[in-house]
């Protein structure tokens, strides 16, 4: 599909290969087993020209949903059991692409990937259409949701943030002062240097913390209030009530980077992904 937004974004560049450390990582995001009374059902699909992961409960609403692991690493697979949970509950369809991973695809491949899928989704998808992501996924979510504010496309109907990672800066207080050792500030300084190459941090579409929020959508955003990017979701979610736009902001006490995803039997992990199911079901309405 010939999208319109693709030729808005900066031209694709060359990368540079994966170190041997990174590949014995990137092997370590094995799939999850989807529950089977959950009744999902999980597919392939080519979209856009990007390979997808479907995972679907029905057609109350669409989630395009954007993994996390630093622009660098992750799978959909390894997502099939946290976002069964969410499609089963919210009887929706969740896309999960395989977008292109830094070092090799350096900024802007993922984000092309993931706005020409947006942009199909958005021209084919008669119901809600809900944008979503974790860690460095939510920064490309966010990233999304400014790219069809300016290239005036339909908006997505709600944006969905776990942990967002939103400015490449890294310059937030509370990478020093953070308790939860997931993603400290040499670990978010590495990934991204492998992701921009040359880039600059303050490019609106590598920080959309940076960007302008007026014409973004409803907005949920879940963070641990022991991890280095609760400074993201504080300012993203100060910028959106500035610009009038509905913003649900939960921080969770003693909780890390993306504790639905290590811990998902843990009270505060259900509770995160029921918040997310009363969310999606309520663009439907």
């Amino acid at each position: 599909m010939q999208t319109t937004l693709h030729g808005t974004l900066p031209a694709e560049r060359a990368g540079a290969p994966a170190p041997p450390e990174l590949l014995a990582r990137r092997a370590q995001f094995a799939a999850t087993e989807i529950d089977p009374a959950l009744g999902v059902m999980a597919g392939d699909a080519d979209l856009a020209g990007v390979s997808c992961r479907t995972i679907s409960a029905g057609d109350r609403a669409t989630v395009l949903y954007l993994h996390g692991g630093g622009y660098r690493m992750g799978t959909p697979e390894a997502y099939d059991a946290h976002l069964a949970r969410l499609a089963a509950g919210a009887e929706a369809t969740v896309v999960v692409p395989r977008y292109r991973l830094a070092p090799e695809h350096p900024f802007p491949a993922g984000l092309r990937d993931a706005v020409d899928l947006y942009e199909e989704l958005a021209a084919t998808t008669a119901g809600p259409l809900v944008v979503a992501g974790d860690s460095a996924g939510a920064g490309l979510a966010a990233s999304v949701a400014a790219v069809a504010d300016t290239g005036g496309i339909r908006a997505p109907d709600g944006l969905m943030l776990l942990s967002p990672w939103l400015d490449l800066r890294c310059s937030s207080p509370f990478y020093g002062t953070a308790t939860d050792a997931f993603f400290p500030l040499a670990t978010a300084a590495s990934a991204r240097e492998d992701y921009l190459q040359g880039a600059r941090a303050d490019d609106p579409l590598v920080s959309p913390l940076l960007a302008g929020h007026a014409g973004f959508p409803p907005t949920l955003i879940q963070v641990g209030a022991a991890e280095a990017l609760l400074g993201d979701a504080l300012d993203l979610a100060r910028s959106l009530a500035g610009a009038n736009i509905t913003c649900t902001l939960e921080v969770i006490a003693d909780r890390g980077h993306t504790w639905p995803l290590i811990h998902p039997d843990h009270d505060a992990s259900v509770a995160a992904v029921e918040s997310c199911v009363r969310f999606v079901r309520s663009t439907a309405r």
